[in-house]
């Protein structure tokens, strides 16, 4: 079984959707501390402005401590960040090929009324997933009783909770290759494994592409055949010694 383990992200990139798609279970870990300007909260889509490439959208958050975990925090929602969120892809509503039905799960991602960030997040991953057609179960930590308190390093808990689920192959973004020491996933029979996107250019009607924004950017200028496939394709699997070695 092929376990996969991260931080809730806000609508994030393709290469969060494809890691999903590849394994059998997803954990979302969220009883980890919130890392301000990180994707937890927030994401980028394109700039009406070609020189600017980018613009964020963000989930308000209320007032929080400096070591608060995800699960803990609250939606600041006497801001109207749902309506600041789709107006800043009204630009591109006659551009968009595809705008009136990405717009549509936009709303279906912000539809639930909630003040908790975790439970948001969880809940727009689960309707994202089921409309690119992603069956990898969801699986939210904090709500899990998971032994993973006695942890000597950061890259153990994804050991921890691999071993918990009976996971047999655990597999992470390249990013975080640094942090694991694959002797100890050796001595567990749990093989270690990480995806690399190859996140090729679509059309965005402008001059220069600009790669890595959020799903729902994908998904405008993009059949959801054609997503499907850069799901299934457009990425790499590889072992950390080839990923530290690049």
């Amino acid at each position: 079984m092929k376990i996969g383990i991260m931080q809730p992200y806000f609508l994030p990139y393709l290469g969060y959707f494809q890691l999903m798609a590849h394994v059998d279970i997803w954990v979302i870990f969220d009883q980890v501390q919130f890392i301000d300007k990180g994707w937890v909260n927030r994401n980028r889509i394109l700039h009406p402005d070609e020189s600017k490439q980018w613009q964020f959208i963000t989930v308000p958050l209320s007032k929080r401590g400096q070591f608060d975990y995800i699960n803990t925090l609250s939606i600041h929602n006497d801001a109207k960040w749902k309506k600041q969120i789709r107006g800043k892809f009204d630009y591109w509503r006659k551009k968009a090929p595809y705008f009136k039905a990405s717009m549509e799960l936009l709303d279906e991602c912000l539809a639930l009324e909630t003040d908790s960030l975790g439970d948001l997040l969880a809940h727009s991953l689960a309707t994202t997933n089921q409309y690119l057609g992603i069956s990898t179960p969801l699986v939210v930590q904090s709500k899990e009783n998971m032994p993973i308190d006695s942890v000597e390093h950061a890259g153990q808990w994804a050991l921890e909770i691999a071993k918990h689920y009976g996971a047999d192959e655990y597999i992470n973004p390249c990013g975080g290759a640094v942090i694991f020491k694959q002797q100890e996933f050796d001595e567990h029979n749990i093989q270690l494994k990480f995806l690399r996107p190859e996140l090729k250019a679509y059309s965005q009607r402008r001059n220069q592409f600009v790669p890595g924004l959020s799903i729902i950017d994908v998904l405008m200028w993009n059949s959801i055949e054609e997503v499907q496939r850069m799901l299934s394709d457009d990425f790499r699997i590889c072992s950390q010694n080839e990923v530290l070695s690049e």
